[in-house]
């Protein structure tokens, strides 16, 4: 028909995009301006840009609405993609957007430069709304991480397969812990960095060889890659250790205690450190266990009823001292160790 208007061009979201991202990329790939597009979804005031690296535009379900016709999508679609569309961040029928600074449980990172290469309608640069500081791309063998601290946005993973290994296996422990495994990985995360800080465990040999591979050495922004490996290995340990906790049991019925040694040994024999354990990198795990002790009695534990069959596979609730699990933000705030990467190592004996 003649003048009628031109039909949007639709536009398909990157899987965890940020809600800004996508709109500014809908805006380009029309030739209309950012201000057009949200006023389309419900912004009453004008908006002459949108940096999506410094904030993020929340939607009301109408405004999600709104921009999946213009996008030719369906909500569904947008909600599954966009991870900011399961929070309204106080938006209403009466403010159907509100457009925010990030908040800190939010980490805004760079998709990997090798998923888009495969896509031929990305009109902008493309950002993710991350709730955790660093991603890794399975598919490409790619690390992804908040920049903003110093280092690359992304490194490649070539030579470093182990990396991605582990975190298939994080992903495992995930589904087979459920929401308590991000404590467990924040606290081995933890132990491991100050392994590496302490130049204990494997700082002198396995670590070396990674950040000879990433032509870094001894760099802060770079620990939770070179240490991941190892601390998943841990982290699958602590879940092993805290199913038993769970129904107070100590660790392979070992004698009662508050420090089980044959807990650090499996550990070490875990890690192929069993040397480098008894020589000092017991110490950070002892730490660990003091804050994850059973603390009923032993009179008390042996009139309690044995634990069900299968208890050893079945998912954990919080547990002290991690009653509050923080879904998203840094890592090092989900985890109860108060020591951080880069302070001083004090009052490990």
């Amino acid at each position: 028909m003649e003048g009628a208007a031109p039909r949007p061009v639709g536009l398909e979201p990157v899987s965890g995009e940020s809600t800004g991202s996508f709109i500014r990329r809908l805006a380009r790939v029309n030739g209309v301006s950012v201000g057009d597009v949200l006023g389309e979804v419900g912004v009453r005031r004008q908006v002459q840009e949108l940096d999506p690296s410094v904030c993020e535009v929340f939607l009301h379900e109408q405004a999600v609405d709104r921009l999946a016709v213009m996008a030719w999508r369906t909500p569904r679609e947008l909600r599954r993609a966009l991870p900011t569309l399961k929070e309204s961040q106080g938006c209403s029928t009466r403010s159907l957007v509100r457009i925010a600074a990030w908040a800190p449980q939010w980490t805004v990172l760079e998709p990997c430069a090798l998923c888009l290469a495969r896509r031929d309608n990305v009109a902008a640069p493309v950002w993710l709304a991350s709730g955790e500081r660093w991603q890794v791309c399975v598919r490409h063998g790619r690390w992804l991480r908040d920049a903003s601290g110093g280092g690359p946005s992304q490194v490649g993973l070539a030579g470093l397969e182990p990396v991605v290994k582990a975190h298939r296996r994080w992903g495992r422990l995930r589904q087979r812990v459920g929401p308590y495994a991000r404590a467990l990985l924040a606290d081995a995360v933890q132990v491991s960095a100050c392994w590496w800080q302490s130049r204990q465990m494997g700082a002198e040999a396995v670590w070396a060889q990674r950040e000879r591979v990433l032509g870094e050495e001894r760099q802060l922004w770079s620990v939770p890659l070179v240490v991941y490996p190892e601390a998943v290995v841990v982290a699958e340990a602590m879940a092993v250790y805290e199913r038993q906790r769970r129904w107070g049991r100590d660790f392979a019925n070992g004698a009662p205690g508050w420090v089980s040694r044959g807990w650090i040994a499996f550990v070490g024999e875990r890690l192929g450190m069993s040397d480098e354990m008894e020589q000092g990198g017991y110490r950070m795990l002892r730490e660990w266990m003091l804050l994850h002790r059973i603390t009923a009695p032993v009179a008390v534990r042996l009139t309690q009823q044995p634990p069900p069959p299968g208890y050893l596979s079945q998912r954990l609730g919080p547990m002290q001292p991690h009653r509050t699990l923080p879904e998203q933000g840094a890592l090092e705030d989900a985890s109860c160790l108060g020591w951080r990467l880069g302070q001083t190592v004090t009052g490990l004996e």
